[in-house]
Order: structure tokens, then sequence, then C-alpha cells
């Protein structure tokens, strides 16, 4: 939202009248805060991380149970989809609503670099934690030298 004010606070000259439609904006927001709910649309921060024998994916998911958070693993693609709605409990009527619903998918492909039987999904203090276990064919392998 933004909100105007004089610099320092104090009483300005205002020659163009630009203060009095930087305060009717700001009015005009406040009304439409009060009622509207917001909306999130695959905003959620993730981080991809590689270790020796796992891809490690991490999502921001704060406010998510459990059985909100869907994981799925099929022709090499990694979906990820969740949705969480805000509402007022039966008999109680919302005067004000700063926390949003929030809905999204997102998808990261791996190819055959992963073995689904490997992954493992957690979700813990709002972060959804996949370990993704590398195939066979991806992982190193150390060979060992023979002296002849």
């Amino acid at each position: 939202m933004f909100e105007y004010r004089g610099v320092l606070d104090r009483p300005s000259r205002d020659a163009l009248g630009w203060e009095g439609v930087f305060r009717g904006f700001d009015q005009l927001f406040r009304e439409f805060e009060r009622d509207l709910p917001l909306t999130s649309f695959g905003a959620v921060p993730a981080e991809v991380t590689e270790e020796s024998e796992r891809f490690v994916l991490k999502l921001e998911v704060p406010g998510l149970a459990e059985k909100d958070v869907h994981v799925e693993f099929h022709d090499g693609v990694l979906t990820i989809s969740a949705e969480r709605t805000v509402d007022a409990p039966q008999g109680y009527k919302t005067l004000r609503r700063e926390r949003s619903a929030l809905r999204f998918s997102r998808s990261y492909g791996f190819g055959d670099h992963v073995d689904p039987e490997k992954t493992t999904a957690e979700l813990k203090d709002g972060v959804l934690t996949v370990g993704l276990g590398k195939s066979q064919k991806v992982q190193k392998k150390s060979i060992p030298v023979r002296v002849s």
C-alpha cells in the first residue's frame, strides 16, 4: 500500500496539487484491502541442490498441512502442487484479512537421472524437502586402478 507523507512530516506547499491525488489513492487502496482476499499463484521460493547420491529440492510453503501438498514423479518430471484456503470458522465474520489463499503447481524435469523408488518428501516448519535418489546411471563409481 502506498501512503503519502510530506518530507520530514512538515507541512509543504503543493503547487501541483499532487498531495490530494496521493491521499485519494491511499484511501482507495484502504477500501479495497478491507474486503478483497488476495491469492498468490506460483510464488513459492525454491532451491535445488545436488549431493553425491541424491538431488534435494526445498520449497517454502508456510501454513500448509500435509494433506494440502501433493508430490508426484512421472516420466522424469517431479510435480509439486498445493492449495491453502483461508476461511473464517463457521459462525464467524471476517473483519480484516491479511492472510492470503495460496495455490501453486511447479514442475522440475530430471529425466532418467532420478530413481522414483528412492524419492522422499518431508514437510517440517513450513519447508517441504524432497529428496530424489539418483539412478545408477548417473551415480559416480570409482574404478580401482591396478598396477601391473
